[in-house]
């Protein structure tokens, strides 16, 4: 018996070859056998409607006995078709059975099965033998030592806390994995102290990879994710003996700042995450920050925390002009007294009586930059790191983590960096998992197509949906066609709001994913407070302002929500009747924030292809599409010109970078006006 558990399949095979098909459908003849007919009678029903595993099992049962016993020649004269049909209906009848989670068997299963009896549905050994994404492998775990003693010149003290791994005998462990997942895990069980960076693509199985890691080597290895949720959620599934081993980003700075502090850095300030309540005027009253020029002190202060941002995800090691370019005005060329004004700031982030009464934030950027310039490596303690989510780390960070003698495995997808471009180690060892366990292959060539569209280009790998998963992909025409539940993903904020309007009128229960939440919190008072303006009398450029950029996104209806009398009770409305996740019927979510989720069934608006309009967007329209397109296991609607449309916004938002560079290169007098 494998030692992790099977990922769940809910895909159900029918004993039905590919040829035959399109034989009967090209020359209306029904199959030879009595399997093969079951496997029609079938298909020509599960076309129609989605039926329980147990009744489509009790049904290819029946079928076949009546076929073989010759009592169905009523039903086999049924399955005679008219014929003359070609591929377009062949491929109508593979996307009418994905929607309903039904495959055709692969061929080499069927054959097998009709030479051993082709007159009986063998049932459960059937439909196992036709799972064959996910096999056991032997993974072999080489013997480890307990580390030698690491207080060498320079390196950091173990953090007293956290015991070091303990020395084990080589082990085997068993389980179902894809054969790209085996190859991973022997790597990482072979390669220990080593640095790897592992690119996997959306769904292929990463949490996976960590369970298995840490269920067979409880001690060796800790797991760092971003969130707190992330986290919590690998914590029922591990071992107990592993669940002190789990870590945010947050704990991992804090961990180390601590073991920095005791070490004699930071002159005696523990500068751990901290949320600032200290409003800015007060902020700049304590630290002596002056106005530079026409810019009031809290302006600057606003401006240098921007370019400290910009230079903690850099690598730069040094705060520069260049990290000011977006909040200065671009005719001033010198931004000298800015830096200077930053480099003030910074200093009294890590300084002890400055940050006594809390005055400045301490982000993990922060942190990240702060311990790569103090020299900090993670304890040696915590034994090789498996980082989630790495694609999002900054150069600092990478930095930081490439000190760790014990090793780290850096888990991501550079194509889900909404923004810029993945950080990587110049020396490390590379590994790519390319094979889907959460879509099957009809997503292929939509998920292939938004790849080939981003402009970090796909990787040496294409993305491989699993040949025994079922993951119907339905064109929509119109909106209207789409499921009444599972999530729907957006590409405008204001789409999302006038759709959970209507259907919070409708009596649905709906969820807004809380990123989206928050965002729409900030942005809906805006047109609200235009519209209201012109209530009054008042100016109507804002008003005007946001009718023509909904009207050039090809959403002139969305005013209308507003100027009908959605203001900011109606929001406060909107906001009470919302109901928690695990009670909705319907998530909404933007398609930049559908990042960690997983629907049965996903419907993508047309809003998630047309975009780019938008100057202030940051983030890439593709790498968003590709996050959406990667949600769905079942189902996954989108509108028929999705892909056309998303070359026009990949264009688009190139276009606007363009732009943006053209303007700095003329700020800084490199090209003429």
């Amino acid at each position: 018996m494998p030692d992790t558990a099977p990922i769940t399949d809910t895909t159900h095979f029918l004993p039905l070859r590919r040829r035959t098909l399109a034989q009967h459908l090209g020359r209306g003849t029904p199959p030879a056998t009595p399997l093969e007919q079951a496997g029609l009678f079938a298909a020509q029903l599960c076309r129609l409607h989605a039926y329980p595993a147990a009744q489509l099992e009790r049904l290819l049962h029946d079928a076949c006995a009546l076929f073989a016993a010759g009592d169905g020649s009523a039903v086999i004269a049924q399955l005679a078709g008219s014929g003359g049909e070609g591929q377009p209906a062949l491929d109508a009848w593979l996307a009418d059975l994905a929607m309903h989670g039904v495959l055709l068997a692969p061929d080499e299963a069927v054959e097998r099965f009709l030479a051993a009896s082709p007159d009986a549905y063998p049932g459960a050994d059937f439909q196992a033998a036709c799972q064959v994404t996910l096999a056991e492998h032997t993974i072999r775990y080489p013997a480890t030592a307990a580390p030698d003693d690491e207080d060498e010149a320079g390196d950091p003290e173990p953090d007293p806390d956290q015991a070091p791994p303990r020395a084990t005998g080589a082990i085997e462990r068993n389980g179902l994995f894809t054969s790209e997942q085996a190859r991973v895990l022997r790597a990482i069980a072979a390669n220990p102290d080593e640095l790897i960076d592992l690119d996997a693509y959306a769904g292929t199985g990463k949490s996976h990879l960590v369970l298995a890691l840490m269920e067979a080597r409880p001690g060796r290895y800790t797991y760092i994710a971003p969130s707190r949720g992330q986290v919590e959620a690998f914590r029922p599934r591990l071992p107990a003996e592993s669940g002190t081993r789990l870590l945010t980003q947050i704990e991992l700075a804090n961990l180390m700042v601590q073991q920095a502090a005791r070490s004699g850095r930071g002159n005696g300030f523990v500068p751990t995450y901290r949320l600032s309540t200290v409003p800015a005027w007060e902020i700049t009253r304590r630290i002596g920050l002056q106005g530079i020029g026409q810019r009031v002190p809290e302006q600057v202060l606003m401006t240098a925390l921007e370019g400290i941002n910009r230079w903690c995800a850099s690598s730069s090691p040094t705060l520069q002009a260049a990290h000011f370019d977006r909040s200065l005005p671009w005719a001033m060329l010198d931004a000298a007294p800015y830096v200077a004004a930053a480099e003030h700031v910074w200093r009294c982030m890590f300084d002890a009586g400055v940050q006594k009464g809390g005055c400045l934030s301490l982000n993990t950027g922060h942190l990240g930059k702060w311990l790569e310039l103090q020299g900090v490596a993670p304890p040696v303690g915590l034994g090789m790191l498996l980082v989630d989510e790495a694609h999002e780390l900054s150069p600092a960070w990478k930095q930081v983590l490439a000190r760790h003698a014990p090793g780290v495995v850096s888990l991501g997808d550079p194509h889900q960096r909404l923004v810029g471009r993945a950080s990587r180690w110049s020396s490390a060892k590379v590994l790519e998992m390319s094979q889907s366990v959460r879509q099957g292959s009809q997503v292929d060539g939509l998920v292939n197509q938004s790849l080939a569209l981003d402009d970090i280009g796909a990787s040496s790998e294409r993305f491989m949906g699993a040949s025994d998963r079922a993951t119907g992909v339905r064109r929509y025409a119109a909106w209207s066609q789409v499921p009444q539940s599972g999530a729907r993903l957006y590409g405008s904020l204001w789409r999302l709001l006038q759709e959970a309007h209507l259907l919070v009128a409708q009596g649905a229960r709906v969820h807004v994913h809380p990123a989206s939440l928050r965002l729409l919190q900030k942005e809906a008072q805006a047109p609200i407070d235009a519209w209201r303006s012109v209530g009054r009398g008042e100016s109507s450029r804002r008003w005007e302002a946001f009718v023509d950029a909904c009207e050039q996104r090809g959403q002139g209806d969305i005013p209308a929500l507003f100027s009908g009398g959605f203001d900011a009770t109606a929001l406060e409305q909107l906001l009470a009747a919302l109901v928690p996740a695990q009670d909705a019927g319907i998530t909404l979510c933007l398609a930049q924030h559908a990042k960690n989720l997983q629907f049965d069934r996903v419907a993508m608006s047309a809003c998630c292809f047309i975009t780019g309009y938008e100057t202030r967007q940051a983030h890439s329209p593709v790498r968003a599409a590709y996050l959406a397109l990667t949600r769905g296991s079942q189902q996954l609607w989108l509108p028929g010109d999705a892909m056309e449309q998303l070359q026009l916004s990949a264009q688009r938002h190139a276009e606007t970078l363009e732009t943006r560079r053209m303007e700095k290169r003329r700020a800084a007098g490199h090209v003429k006006r």
